[in-house]
């Protein structure tokens, strides 16, 4: 019963459930939404992460469902880079954070292993890098620490965390840790994410606090493993431009001009679609939606994957924190993922992407030059054999990383997933109101809500 009472938290507006949530990739019609009597059609635009759930839900109360993508693939921001190194590596969503939820249960549905090494993080503080056990006497970190780690607690005024890291005395040569931890985690820069949404986020937070990485699996092979029944539901390289929902049926055009139709449709594109208005609503979106889009936050994000032709870190390095331009490097390989254990990723969010995007075909050298800092004697430019840039905000269909909360984003989100006329729903990480935005899980959740909306018109 704990994880239907979840289930009921994170899916507003969600009717009677008698399924638990590993059990609703395959319950009957009957159990899963049993005051369902929708029989119309439904279109969804998007097939990431939200938008294959949706329909593959949809799918299971045989409602006829049709999913607009606009790339030429699906899965949104999971995404599988392959023949780079002896593994998979992952340029979008990596990490399964938490063993409560509809993720990780639809992970463990398919028997995938999990990494379970035990790893050790590494920090690049005065010219020297420590393991994370030499840090337990720095004075500075574990003030850092105990300011992080009460997170939650937080009651002040909706300022930015970097304001707030200055009032509470984080000394200026920790401060590249804390944009790691706090700032760049969320996908921006302390600068940007708001205080009192980290402070709402923690504690709205009921997926577990535990991280997760696949031992021998991508993401992307578990999302086509367990939503195989709809990918021929999924039309490719269909951008959807405009949709009208003035009349009875919804009306959507593609770019190429092609039309369909539908009873109702769920938008399931990343906030930045949105908010550029690359699609078109008739009528135009409601004032609240589109403040609402104003206030949620949205920046630039880069993965940089680089390897080496031989590893100059220690074998058991998960990951790196304290470079200047790069808040945090991470080995994708470890803990038995690889063999060769030869790469290294640089995870850059917010003003530090925009920074390192601008530098253009320095790029790569200037990484090399903050690795070379950290190990010493040029090891790092000396012995780089390939690199790979993924730059999400240059991705035309998803444009950014995923969503923060800015100062003032209040009640943002919940306004985003307000259904417009019974006939525009909304789903998508952007739209999660219990504290799993930014989140694969979080896109799942919402999915299920806006199904669960849907089936109730």
């Amino acid at each position: 019963m704990k994880r239907r009472r979840f289930l009921q938290n994170v899916a507003l507006g969600l009717p009677a459930i008698s399924c638990m949530p590993s059990l609703l990739l395959s319950c009957k019609k009957e159990e899963l939404f049993d005051d369902s009597s929708f029989s119309g059609s439904v279109a969804i635009v998007g097939a990431g992460a939200a938008g294959m759930y949706a329909a593959y839900l949809l799918n299971g109360q045989n409602v006829k469902v049709k999913i607009y993508e606009a790339s030429d693939n699906y899965g949104g921001r999971i995404r599988p880079l392959k023949n780079f190194s002896d593994f998979t590596i992952e340029l979008g969503a990596e990490e399964i954070r938490g063993n409560n939820s509809l993720w990780y249960d639809l992970i463990a549905s398919t028997n995938a292993e999990f990494v379970t090494a035990g790893l050790t993080d590494f920090y690049f503080v005065d010219s020297l890098l420590k393991p994370e056990g030499e840090m337990t006497g720095d004075g500075d970190f574990l003030h850092l620490r105990e300011i992080v780690d009460n997170l939650a607690n937080y009651s002040g005024a909706d300022i930015n965390a970097q304001i707030y890291g200055n009032i509470a005395g984080i000394a200026g040569r920790i401060e590249p840790i804390y944009n790691a931890w706090v700032g760049n985690d969320y996908g921006t820069s302390n600068a940007r994410v708001g205080m009192a949404g980290i402070q709402e986020s923690k504690n709205l937070w009921a997926s577990g606090n535990n991280k997760y990485r696949l031992l021998h699996r991508d993401l992307f092979s578990i999302i086509e493993e367990r939503f195989s029944s709809i990918l021929g539901q999924i039309h490719l390289n269909t951008p959807i431009v405009s949709i009208d929902y003035s009349s009875s049926k919804i009306k959507l055009m593609s770019e190429g001009g092609e039309k369909f139709e539908a009873d109702r449709v769920i938008v399931t594109v990343p906030l930045r679609i949105l908010f550029d208005n690359v699609i078109d609503f008739i009528p135009n979106l409601p004032p609240l939606h589109l403040q609402s889009l104003s206030n949620i936050g949205m920046d630039k994000g880069i993965k940089i994957i680089l390897r080496f032709s031989s590893r100059f870190w220690n074998d058991n390095t998960y990951r790196i924190y304290g470079s200047s331009l790069v808040p945090l490097f991470w080995a994708p390989g470890s803990g038995g993922k690889s063999s060769a254990n030869d790469v290294l990723t640089a995870f850059v969010m917010g003003e530090k992407a925009e920074q390192l995007d601008s530098l253009g075909d320095t790029m790569i050298t200037t990484i090399l030059a903050e690795l070379d800092q950290i190990f010493g004697n040029n090891v790092a430019s000396s012995t780089l054999v390939g690199h790979h840039i993924m730059n999400w905000g240059d991705d035309p269909y998803i444009r950014g990383a995923y969503s923060y909360p800015k100062p003032g984003t209040g009640n943002a989100r919940a306004l985003l997933a307000e259904p417009i006329s019974d006939k525009v729903f909304f789903a998508g990480e952007a739209t999660h109101t219990g504290g799993h935005f930014g989140t694969v899980q979080g896109a799942m959740e919402s999915a299920l809500r806006a199904v669960s909306q849907v089936l109730k018109t």
